[in-house]
């Protein structure tokens, strides 16, 4: 790690450019870290969901065969399996999510409280710091499903009522969205109560909402194009096996043990890729919320304050 180099302040008022400049240094100067402690974290999970993602794969590909062959419910092929398998995705989804985006934000938050960065840390010194993080951010996990639900209820009833209010709270979804992208760094970045972290996200979302917006815009991208290419040849291959079991009346490909395998490592790699490039939208979006602190709430002078005070 380059430690010649100043530290990369998380509370500091940046251009778009520069914000995009702190997120990719901070990659480029810690990148044996956050890759070594993914693998170790997100690796074994992903040799499970790799498993549910092919099984929700081959349900799909039975249900479309029953399709094509005339079936007069295409919903026989999805199973017991298919569901299992779905759920399994979905959960498996769910705590990567979690195990990533706390680690991202416990690598950050150490790297700018230690002197010498993240130089030699363990992840046995993470350990605390992580488990903590992992803790609130399942809390926040939960409050944000419950959040989605009850705005799912309100949004229908007001439908049910006119669907001309589509008019009015479709675009005010999307502008709520936005500033929720900072809900996560704020709760675990700040010694603070989830509500209060809620309506803060708010006041410091709408305050730069559009930087909020341009960040998770070409992060997203950025990282698209990343899932993107991971996803490719486990996606031809996939494609690949249900061509042959159409074509191939004994459906050899299907069964075939080699076959499967290949697309099992296929797709744990295609998994691990999803997890390592929403890398980038973590961290961008952690100095976008360092900016919208420093811009409303002067964070580093209020910083600058305490120890002045301590001294």
């Amino acid at each position: 790690m380059e430690s010649q180099k100043a530290k990369i302040a998380l509370y500091a008022k940046r251009s778009f450019g520069e914000k995009m400049n702190a997120s990719f240094d901070f990659i480029k100067e810690n990148w044996k870290p956050l890759f070594k402690f993914t693998t170790y974290l997100i690796l074994p999970l992903c040799l499970i969901q790799a498993l549910s993602m092919n099984g929700l794969m081959s349900g799909s590909m039975a249900a479309a065969m029953n399709t094509q062959a005339g079936a007069m419910n295409p919903f026989e092929g999805f199973g017991l399996a298919f569901w299992m398998n779905y759920g399994l995705t979905v959960i498996c989804y769910m705590i990567g999510s979690v195990i990533l985006t706390s680690l991202v934000y416990s690598l950050i938050k150490t790297y700018n409280d230690r002197e010498e960065r993240l130089e030699g840390i363990t992840l046995s010194a993470l350990k605390s710091l992580l488990l903590k993080d992992i803790g609130k951010l399942f809390i926040l996990t939960l409050f944000c499903i419950l959040l989605v639900l009850v705005v799912c209820v309100i949004v229908g009833l007001l439908v049910a009522l006119t669907p001309f209010t589509l008019i009015l709270t479709f675009p005010l979804l999307i502008a709520c969205a936005v500033p929720m992208a900072l809900l996560s760094p704020i709760y675990l970045f700040e010694n603070i109560s989830l509500w209060g972290a809620f309506r803060k996200t708010f006041r410091l979302g709408f305050a730069t909402w559009g930087g909020v917006f341009l960040i998770a815009l070409i992060m997203g991208l950025i990282s698209s194009i990343l899932q993107g290419i991971t996803m490719l040849p486990w996606y031809i291959a996939t494609i690949v096996k249900y061509f042959f079991a159409m074509s191939d009346s004994t459906n050899a490909v299907t069964v075939s043990p080699v076959y499967n395998f290949f697309l099992y490592l296929l797709g744990i790699i295609q998994t691990f890729g999803v997890y390592v490039s929403s890398i980038f939208t973590i961290i961008g979006l952690t100095y976008q919320y360092g900016h919208a602190s420093e811009v409303v709430d002067s964070v580093s002078v209020e910083e600058d304050i305490d120890n002045f005070d301590k001294l």
